[in-house]
């Protein structure tokens, strides 16, 4: 899987939905987009994460960069820095938790209702519960992710899986029953 090098430069927009990113050069961004998939790996010194090639809308191609991974590269707006980008090629686009795959080995009914979501809802919902450290933490979500997939027949409401996740916590559901 070949690596692209680059040099780019943390910027900042103004927007609320997300902040920092850095732009693609155009003689990246064309070797690894292919068809309308625009997944990436992308590492910066130690820090290596999944994510996507985003369109402006002005024909180029940015990458998000979160307040942590900023914080763990000590990156401020306006600094350059080396950025290496691989085409993802995994199946969903990013990393499973062997907590959340464990969940959903215990629940067919709720895989297959995950299985038959699109791409983007896979990675939205392995996103949320996987974004914790936490292994019981992780469990507890995915363990409220299930039952609210079943429920709904993957018409997800962020929402409500929010009020519910904010309950087990309360409440201190333990992860049981899982082999």
């Amino acid at each position: 899987m070949e690596v692209i090098q680059f040099e780019t430069i943390l910027r900042k927009t103004d927007g609320e939905l997300w902040q920092y990113f850095f732009l693609v050069p155009d003689s990246v961004s064309t070797l690894l987009i292919e068809n309308q998939n625009r997944r990436v790996i992308c590492r910066i010194d130690d820090v290596v994460y999944h994510c996507a090639l985003l369109p402006n809308g002005r024909n180029e191609y940015l990458v998000l960069l979160n307040k942590e991974r900023r914080k763990k590269l000590g990156l401020n707006q306006g600094e350059r820095f080396i950025a290496e980008l691989r085409k993802d090629t995994s199946e969903l686009g990013m990393p499973m938790s062997d907590e959340l795959t464990a969940v959903f080995e215990q629940d067919g009914e709720a895989y297959s209702i995950f299985c038959d979501l699109t791409p983007g809802k896979k990675r939205s919902l392995i996103y949320w519960a996987d974004n914790v450290k936490s292994s019981d933490i992780k469990i507890r979500r995915a363990i409220v992710l299930i039952a609210h997939l079943k429920e709904t027949q993957g018409k997800i409401d962020f929402k409500v899986l929010g009020e519910r996740i904010k309950q087990a916590n309360r409440n201190k559901i333990k992860p049981q029953g899982l082999k």
